[in-house]
């Protein structure tokens, strides 16, 4: 976890303005004040301008890293492609921060010296993943209305936190390096897999130079050649390396610090980059960003912090609300959206160990988790189909390696629902929760007794002794079981991708007593009584 220093005079940094001035990328989209500014003393403040305020919550300093009390997560996997998240965000009184910010920039001369009931801020509510959002819903304090700021505001705000903590370390970047830094945060990997999807590459393999000259020739329209791309990527590679080291995750080949030329198109789009910049001049801007990458890591642990949040966020962002609350009080922020459910059969903790049993009953659902950050942590995963069962939970990092030293208060497990509450400050601050699927019992037991009774009635088939008419009565109600099971609809599609292996296994069984039967029929394939 990052923390900032004491919010001081000497520590306004980028972003923080003076009180007559918005912040440098916010300019006119607020105003400090209501239509309540004539009277004597202003009951609703507006500080929605000031990056004090949310870079301090994004990394707080020890005096103010009570202040995020309490984050719950819930997951409810509702089909076989979606999964939906509920998160609240506890934020405690924040009158002791709101209060010192607005101090020093001068704005309690209208307020009688304090907070007013009403303050409107921007609050981080979580760090997300760059990717569409679908089904979102923001919901503030009370109940009260919360808007999600646009992701341009988001990119100006991360820009701005990594400029201070850079700064804090005495390693400020230059203006062409803050670019890069905004061309980083800036870019989002739909941007290429969506529009060019024959050039993402398979799992583990790494994007090649010809995919990413083809990306800025199309979506840059930056016509450079392959041998112009290599030497970028050459001059960019030990930067890459030192990003990825710091962030300490698995590559991923569509991030803009992993693959920093990725940024070169939203560096190029970027309306303070002059219009007509050529070759020499993108290099020029990367050459610089990798003398300060190397610069701060050359720096030591005191420089992880910062090389850790500029490689963050060519993954994610930050999700910030504008919320209106009373500083006096705690104030409680909710937000609803669906993911993408990522199931696999096979577990990445059994590894290629994993039985064909194993993979008919025991599939697995992975959900990303968000653990860290000061203050308690509560998650619950279930699913809302009543035939689907959870099994064999486990918190793994990004690596698929079991968390263990990880101190759980309190857990609750049983067949519909996991969840546990953590206080522990050594907990991962990126996870896994991997949870294996299974049919409820009495499905179960019903699909193996067809199963069975299918896999008996084809050995009989097979065997070549004439069929009796009581012989043919006991192959066909089993056949007859298995098309009814296969003709069966389930509850969800979550249900059905779970029940795959058994259908499939099936159908390839009533296929065969078919083909068999109608080879008797044709060639007399038996024996006599």
């Amino acid at each position: 976890m990052v923390t900032l220093p004491p919010l001081g005079p000497g520590n306004a940094g980028p972003g923080n303005a003076a009180p007559g001035n918005a912040a440098p990328g916010n300019a006119g989209r607020w105003r400090r004040w209501s239509g309540r500014d004539g009277r004597e003393t202003a009951r609703f403040l507006d500080i929605t301008d000031i990056d004090d305020i949310t870079a301090t919550l994004l990394a707080p300093p020890p005096e103010y890293a009570g202040l995020r009390r309490r984050v719950v997560d819930q997951f409810t996997l509702l089909s076989a492609n979606r999964c939906q998240l509920q998160r609240s965000v506890n934020w405690g009184p924040l009158d002791p921060l709101l209060t010192a910010v607005a101090r020093r920039h001068g704005l309690l001369t209208r307020t009688g010296g304090r907070l007013p009931d009403e303050v409107s801020l921007l609050l981080p509510i979580s760090t997300m993943p760059k990717r569409a959002l679908v089904a979102f819903n923001l919901v503030g304090p009370g109940g009260s209305d919360a808007h999600l700021m646009p992701y341009p505001a988001s990119v100006t705000t991360q820009g701005n936190l990594i400029v201070r903590l850079a700064e804090h370390i005495g390693y400020p970047p230059s203006e062409a390096s803050r670019f890069v830094v905004d061309a980083i945060s800036r870019f989002r990997p739909g941007r290429f897999s969506g529009n060019h999807p024959g050039l993402v590459p398979r799992r583990g393999a790494s994007l090649g130079v010809r995919a990413i000259r083809e990306y800025l020739n199309k979506e840059a329209e930056l016509a450079v050649s392959e041998a112009t791309v290599r030497s970028w990527a050459a001059l960019v590679a030990g930067t890459e390396a030192i990003l990825c080291q710091a962030l300490a995750e698995p590559p991923d080949p569509l991030s803009s610090a992993d693959n920093l030329l990725l940024a070169v198109g939203e560096l190029c789009r970027d309306l303070r980059v002059p219009v007509d910049i050529d070759e020499a001049g993108i290099e020029a801007y990367l050459l610089d960003f990798v003398a300060w990458i190397d610069a701060l890591g050359g720096a030591g642990a005191e420089a992880v912090p910062v090389l850790s949040t500029v490689a963050e966020y060519g993954r994610r962002w930050e999700a910030l609300a504008a919320v209106t609350l009373d500083p006096y009080r705690p104030a409680l922020i909710k937000m609803q959206e669906e993911r993408r459910t990522v199931l696999d059969r096979w577990s990445p903790l059994r590894g290629g160990d994993q039985s064909l049993w194993s993979w008919l009953v025991n599939p697995t659902a992975l959900v990303d988790l968000d653990p860290g950050g000061p203050g308690s942590y509560h998650v619950s995963v279930g699913t809302d189909d009543t035939s689907i069962e959870i099994r064999h939970p486990a918190v793994i990092d990004l690596y698929n390696r079991p968390v263990e030293r990880m101190f759980v208060e309190d857990l609750q497990r049983n067949r519909e629902v996991y969840a546990y509450y953590t206080t522990d400050a050594r907990r991962p601050v990126r996870a896994k929760l991997l949870v294996g699927l299974s049919v409820s019992r009495d499905i179960w037991r019903v699909n193996l007794a067809i199963l069975t009774l299918m896999i008996f009635t084809v050995g009989l088939s097979v065997l070549p002794f004439q069929l009796n008419v009581n012989a043919v009565t006991v192959v066909t109600v089993p056949s007859s079981f298995a098309a009814t099971l296969l003709l069966t609809r389930e509850r969800s599609s979550l249900a059905a991708w779970v029940l795959e292996p058994f259908k499939l296994a099936l159908l390839v069984l009533l296929v065969a007593l078919a083909v068999t039967a109608g080879a008797r029929a044709a060639f007399g394939w038996h024996t006599s009584a």
